[in-house]
């Protein structure tokens, strides 16, 4: 009985690792110091999320991932990071942005994530997309800053 449960998860384990699930945004190099003290401190509260773009980061070893990076403090106190850019567009100029029921939405194909509520999974709620937004690790540098990066 033993041999046939590990057997089983054995399978399913290598029938769920396709490329199905495999994210189609590229993975372009993300580094950004987030200052919880001064310039990004609209991300203490809770719900809070800023989006950073080449045009509004101020430091120049700071790389914007695909599209931008969304940062977000969820509803559970987590930090969270996702390229801006919509999966199902896989585009630079197509990019989500947070909706009024505190989701991410893709304005051209409609497609929704949740990334505030729950626990900021990036996951898809809604439309065509089959893929979540592509994550970014968070690290904390001390306590009043965050380090956002590749995973």
């Amino acid at each position: 009985m033993r041999r046939l449960l590990l057997t089983g998860c054995i399978l399913v384990f290598f029938l769920t690792c396709t490329d199905e699930y495999k994210n189609p945004i590229p993975s372009y190099r993300v580094y950004i110091e987030v200052d919880l003290t001064f310039r990004d401190k609209e991300l203490l509260p809770f719900l809070s999320y800023k989006i950073f773009t080449p045009k509004n980061i101020t430091q120049g070893k700071e790389f914007t991932g695909y599209a931008g990076v969304l940062v977000v403090h969820t509803l559970l106190g987590e930090y969270k990071a996702f390229d801006v850019a919509c999966p199902h567009e896989t585009r630079t100029d197509i990019t989500i942005a947070i909706d009024e029921e505190n989701n991410a939405i893709c304005k051209s194909c409609g497609s929704k994530y949740e990334v505030l509520l729950n626990f900021g999974t990036g996951g898809r709620i809604d439309g065509p997309s089959k893929y979540p937004l592509r994550p970014y690790s968070i690290l904390f540098k001390d306590n009043n800053t965050l380090i956002v990066r590749n995973n």
